[in-house]
């Protein structure tokens, strides 16, 4: 039997990645070791509540623009 993965490409922060699977906003943060209350997420261009990080599925082609929250003085 063959296995077909699919790739995935974001518009991510402004530049082209792929991933492979089935990969949720939480999925995408853990990956680049960010914590939900550190960051905002906007996703195709709205910002959806944290609580729904899990359960929306990035799909080939969406946009996702991470913000890091900076601390100094």
């Amino acid at each position: 039997r063959v296995f077909f993965t699919s790739i995935m490409k974001l518009h991510l922060n402004g530049a082209v990645a792929e991933f492979e699977g089935v990969l949720t906003i939480a999925g995408l943060l853990s990956r680049h070791q960010l914590k939900p209350e550190s960051v905002v997420v906007e996703y195709n261009y709205k910002v959806p509540p944290k609580s729904d990080y899990s359960s929306i599925e990035l799909k080939d082609g969406d946009t996702v623009e991470i913000v890091k929250f900076m601390g100094g003085g």
